[in-house]
């Protein structure tokens, strides 16, 4: 409404919704009881901003905290409360439903486009580039036990583009979970053919796949350790020989993977596995050419 602003006052009366029911509620309690479920609802307290202009059905039909006609605010709502008689109301209600109604459909219709657009964009962005499939499909393909790889998930998942520098970091995942997928695979196959260890006093040969330190837990340092592979798929675990250990203190473990090692132990056999060993006093130890 247009026209001249004689006073702008407070009033008694408190206008809210209840948006179970979809339906306003006029009263001058502050916390109006729907009248239909019965719900305690918070009202807005309903300001008179008078103007010189008179009344008409949109006042009395209105459901926002402002008033900005003559009556002061009297008649503003008025259709939703207790005083209206129950076909004003009905009628007031049903119009109020109807414009919920309508404006939730506008809405649904702008994000239902606004949803297009953002999957027309994604599916540019990721056909733009040799590799994006494979990445989002790395992706999708969760769950993750990385916390930014999840987050890039929900990122894809929600139609944004990954970054120049996200998108590289997941194409480093992605090759680093290729890589212990194939390892793994590896792993599985060798240990499905692999032979007995051999047990007793013996000549351990073989290929040093992993090297750690390990901490003793008992106040005196630690102990370097290796697994060693032999020739027939059968493992070992052993302490590094004392032998070896200039020359492991002169690099670090992880140079050792893929050396071959010779040593004499006395190895037993895995309650578990028969195809792994523990050895003990692990003596006489060279690299092999």
């Amino acid at each position: 409404m247009h026209g001249t602003i004689i006073e702008a006052l407070p009033t008694s009366y408190f206008l809210a919704r209840c948006s179970d029911c979809a339906r306003p509620v006029r009263s001058e309690e502050a916390a109006p009881a729907c009248p239909e479920c019965g719900r305690t609802l918070r009202g807005e307290r309903l300001f008179a901003v008078t103007r010189d202009e008179s009344c008409d059905g949109r006042c009395m039909n209105a459901f926002g905290p402002s008033c900005s006609c003559s009556c002061g605010g009297e008649n503003h709502g008025k259709s939703f409360g207790a005083q209206s008689t129950r076909e004003e109301t009905e009628r007031a209600v049903s119009a109020y439903r109807a414009r919920v109604a309508r404006k939730a459909a506008e809405r649904a219709k702008k994000q239902e486009a606004a949803r297009a657009r953002a999957k027309r964009e994604f599916a540019a962005w990721s056909s733009a580039a040799p590799g994006r499939a494979e990445l989002l499909a790395f992706l999708a393909a969760g769950p993750h036990n990385n916390d930014f790889l999840s987050d890039m998930a929900r990122q894809a998942a929600g139609l944004n583009p990954l970054t120049e520098r996200q998108e590289a970091a997941v194409g480093r995942c992605m090759d680093y979970a290729r890589r212990r997928a194939q390892e793994a695979a590896q792993r599985a196959e060798e240990a499905a053919t692999a032979g007995p260890v051999p047990t007793g006093t013996v000549v351990v040969s073989g290929e040093i796949v992993l090297a750690k330190y390990e901490d003793t837990n008992f106040g005196s340092g630690g102990r370097f350790k290796m697994l060693v592979r032999g020739e027939g798929g059968w493992r070992v675990w052993s302490t590094v020989p004392a032998a070896l250990i200039p020359v492991i203190r002169s690099t670090t473990t992880s140079d050792l993977r893929g050396r071959l090692v010779t040593f004499t132990a006395d190895v037993t056999v895995s309650p578990k596995d028969p195809a792994f060993g523990f050895a003990k006093r692990p003596r006489k130890a060279a690299f092999s050419a």
